[in-house]
């Protein structure tokens, strides 16, 4: 089932209008993984925000060889059908449903051990050894943090201090190296 940073104890609470929205955040988790159980789909995130008065509900799925337009469609219309008869979100919401695309978010233990090896962008809430930023490439992963080669030295970045990763994917890795004809 899908989780957020462990430790980190991130749940969204939202205000709107000095009212507090209700978005049971776990039980959106919990049915998207069922869905993406049924589909053949691995769950990636899930992220909740708010848009005015709405929710937004954004899922995130991949499988083996890249998700296609109709997983997304096939997967969206299982999961709002869903969300309508249990009702985890008070008031109106819109529901998305996408790939992860190259720079993917790394949100799971699991994430971080499929990427080792690979560039990585890790923004922390805290400073370690003085930085909050780091770019650079995944070494080690374990369940409470990742180990970052970044120019040479090597940082150990704990999942409970992280607040956003991604896989950085460069152009030359996208289309490889090109070469100009005139």
């Amino acid at each position: 089932m899908f989780k957020g940073f462990p430790g980190s104890g991130q749940q969204p609470t939202f205000f709107f209008d000095g009212h507090r929205l209700k978005i049971d955040t776990d039980k959106i988790a919990a049915l998207a993984d069922g869905v993406a159980q049924d589909e053949l789909v691995e769950l990636i995130d899930v992220e909740i925000a708010t848009e005015g008065p709405r929710s937004l509900i954004r899922i995130f799925i991949d499988r083996e060889g890249g998700v296609r337009l109709r997983d997304c469609e096939s997967f969206s219309r299982k999961l709002g059908a869903i969300l309508d008869v249990e009702d985890p979100v008070a008031g109106p919401y819109s529901l998305e449903v996408s790939s992860p695309g190259v720079n993917r978010r790394l949100s799971q233990p699991t994430h971080f051990a499929a990427c080792r090896g690979k560039r990585v962008h890790v923004v922390l809430s805290a400073p370690v050894e003085g930085s909050r930023n780091f770019r650079g490439v995944l070494r080690e992963s374990d369940g409470e943090g990742i180990e970052l080669d970044r120019d040479g030295r090597v940082f150990r970045l704990p999942y409970r201090l992280m607040r956003k990763a991604n896989l950085e994917v460069t152009q030359e890795e996208l289309f490889g190296k090109g070469t100009r004809r005139r």
